[in-house]
């Protein structure tokens, strides 16, 4: 019986910088412009308040769309990286090997020493950030990916065009 063997075999330790360009990429949005909408509407809101005359009741519109805007801010850029790099300095994320095989119809997982397996038809988005890869199955699993973790840019590659639609 001969086993097989995966055209691409990775094994990495994720560090805390490519674990938040992985958590960027899954919660922001795949793309650029989903990222800029709140922003956007908040802007709007003032707009419209600056509109409406800063004198009547354009005042209060004014505030409550700079309101939404200094709270977006917050979240973004304060609260929620804080947080994430809590959690995983709490976790020990950092700590634990993970890695992928790719197959030629299937790809397995491994985390905390389990395996899993998924077909490439369960591959819901891929998502390319500036230090890692994003890979959201339809299950909602999300696996992140560091580029650095490639060896040769032939095996970048593979692993790119196995995932783009």
């Amino acid at each position: 019986m001969s086993e097989t063997k995966p055209a691409l075999a990775l094994r990495y330790s994720l560090n805390l910088e490519e674990s938040q360009d992985g958590f960027a990429l899954a919660t922001f949005g795949k793309k650029q412009l989903t990222r800029f909408i709140t922003p956007l509407v908040s802007i709007g809101i003032i707009v419209w308040g600056f509109y409406l005359g800063f004198n009547g009741v354009g005042r209060y519109y004014v505030a409550l769309g700079a309101f939404f805007l200094i709270l977006q801010l917050i979240m973004r850029y304060w609260f929620l990286p804080m947080m994430f790099k809590r959690q995983f300095v709490k976790y020990q994320f950092g700590k634990s090997e993970q890695g992928i095989e790719l197959f030629q119809d299937y790809a397995e997982i491994y985390a905390n020493g389990r395996k899993q397996i998924f077909n490439y038809s369960e591959v819901q988005n891929f998502a390319i950030g500036k230090l890692t890869y994003m890979i959201e199955l339809k299950n909602r699993t999300v696996i992140i990916v560091p580029k650095r973790a490639f060896e040769q840019s032939a095996d970048q590659t593979v692993f790119e065009n196995t995932f783009k639609k």
